[in-house]
């Protein structure tokens, strides 16, 4: 994970972040396991639009394809 640059000039305290693809899946990995689901699983509730928790929705913000 590297640092890729400090945004200074209206939040001085923003950081952007730039990970690997191999540290992106981990992280996905894990968020999936802690919340017992499976990415399908997640895609389906997306699908359905009934999420069963608004952390799972967030999740599926964060790892769904386009």
């Amino acid at each position: 994970m590297a640092l890729l640059q400090r945004v200074a000039h209206e939040q001085p305290d923003v950081e952007v972040i730039e990970v690997t693809a191999e540290e992106y899946e981990a992280a996905k990995r894990r968020m999936l396991d802690d919340l017992g689901v499976t990415y399908d699983e997640l895609a389906r509730q997306a699908e359905e639009r009934r999420f069963d928790s608004l952390r799972h929705r967030k999740v599926w913000l964060l790892v769904r394809e386009y």
